[in-house]
Parts: structure tokens; sequence; C-alpha cells
């Protein structure tokens, strides 16, 4: 009596698995790809925003600190109080200081009881921009 030694596989065993193999390794790596440009499209998208939320903020909390009389503007710089702010290019100067390095639009309008701004950002890789307005009153 002989007894088979049948231990191991065929290559259409091996062939079978590499090809399910391949197809989940290419899955897998597609979708890894996909999430990372997920992450690194809105990662840029929230530092647009974040540019755009500094310099609305620390101009507000300057508005809010001075009356009227004291914000005025020529050739380009905006004194309000005891701090100046100037664009140039994308970038925001605050005390000829950047405060932002993203900006596209700085309009700063004086109304008769307050003042009007609006701040947008540069583009991000996908086109978008983010944009604030808001208007800020006097007390009287």
């Amino acid at each position: 009596m002989v007894i088979k030694n049948e231990q191991g596989i065929t290559l259409v065993e091996l062939l079978g698995v590499l090809a399910i193999l391949s197809i989940v390794i290419v899955l897998i790596g597609s979708a890894h790809l996909f999430g990372q440009r997920q992450f690194y499209h809105q990662t840029d998208q929230i530092d647009k925003q974040g540019e755009v939320r500094l310099v609305v903020s620390q101009l507000t909390t300057d508005l809010r600190k001075v009356t009227a009389e004291s914000v005025s503007q020529s050739e380009g710089i905006w004194q309000i109080g005891t701090n100046r702010y100037r664009h140039h290019g994308d970038i925001v100067y605050r005390n000829d200081h950047p405060l932002s390095d993203a900006i596209e639009i700085f309009d700063l309008t004086l109304l008769e009881n307050g003042a009007a701004i609006t701040i947008k950002s540069i583009a991000n890789k996908q086109g978008r921009e983010t944009e604030i307005s808001t208007t800020i009153y006097y007390r009287k």
C-alpha cells in the first residue's frame, strides 16, 4: 500500500489567492489615498478660515476699544487707535508685523456710526474662499 503525500498547494490555487489579495490591497490603498487627499484639502480650508477669523477678531477687538474719531485711513493704511493695519499682496500687517499671509480682500469702510468689515481669504487648493463680513457700531 502506497501512501501519497498531497501536502502543499497547486499553482492555480496560488494564483487565485494572489489575485484576491491584489484586489484587496488596491481597494485599501485607494481608500487610504482618498482619505489623505480629503485630510489635506480640509486642513488647507480650515487654515484659510482660521486666517480670516484671526484678522476679523483682531480688527473687531481693536475697533471696539476706540471711538469713531480715532479711526482714520490714508494711503492704504488704517489707523485704529494706536494700531496700524495695512494690506499688501496677500499679507495683512498690524503695526508692521504680519498678521496673516492668506488674505485676498481686506475692506474696512467707515460708516456714520461704525465700520463695515469684509475679509476674504485667498483660494485654497480646491478654489474655495472664505469670507467674513460684519459691521461694528460705535456707542454714542
